[in-house]
């Protein structure tokens, strides 16, 4: 199945000549998502199209290229065998799971002249605004690539550029099981406190708050676009 069986509803033409689609995926596994990124970035770079993809993974422990493996997860608490995937995102290890939503932009910052440290402060602010929605207030903090509420950490991200164009993303805890954090140093740091939407009582499906999320970011994003 290529790229383009997944693209559906919001498509934008902006001044310069950009598509921009968006799709919520559901249930996918790690190594499939990949896939699925790589030929949207192939679009990206013949077509200028700017891709949003969202959707869950069943539970897999990610390694960011630098990440030791030995000293980033915590074996002797890895005890529902989840499996372990070195990625090409940067950062530590992080853990993604079911209930967990996950985000993956895909687009051409060559074409667009977006620097890294902006384009990453704008996913940062557009997760943001998603929380304050649900009146959830967090900080960003660029340096743990994240954001953080007063309970703890309860958004990731992590991307990768090769050539311009972007993969992997951001990712929210909404109602995942945070538990599974202790099998590993998330960040590099052991036992980080972590939060997720659940706790603030938002029953929105993670398909209803991706949406969300893909609205904010098309009007982060247009004042960029045009």
């Amino acid at each position: 199945m290529t790229a383009s069986n997944f693209i559906t509803n919001i498509s934008l033409t902006t001044s310069k000549q950009l598509e921009f689609e968006s799709s919520y995926l559901g249930l996918m596994d790690y190594m499939k998502a990949l896939n699925v990124q790589m030929d949207l970035g192939n679009l990206a770079r013949d077509r200028n199209q700017i891709s949003v993809v969202g959707l869950q993974h069943p539970a897999v422990i990610t390694l960011g290229h630098r990440a030791d493996e030995m000293t980033e997860i915590l074996m002797s608490q890895n005890t529902r065998n989840i499996p372990i995937v070195r990625s090409t995102r940067g950062g530590l290890a992080t853990i993604h799971s079911e209930g967990q939503l996950v985000i993956y932009p895909i687009m051409n910052l060559r074409f667009l002249k977006l620097g890294v440290r902006d384009y990453v402060f704008l996913l940062l602010t557009t997760t943001q605004n998603l929380l304050e929605k649900y009146k959830i207030h967090s900080r960003i903090d660029l340096n743990g690539a994240g954001l953080y509420t007063e309970k703890g950490k309860i958004a990731f991200c992590g991307i990768h550029i090769r050539e311009g164009i972007t993969t992997h993303g951001v990712s929210l805890n909404i109602r995942n099981d945070l538990s599974l954090f202790q099998m590993i140093r998330s960040c590099g740091i052991q036992n980080l406190k972590m939060d997720s939407m659940s706790e603030y009582q938002v029953s929105a499906t993670l398909e209803e708050i991706y949406y969300q999320w893909s609205d904010c970011f098309r009007k982060n994003f247009q004042p960029i676009a045009e």
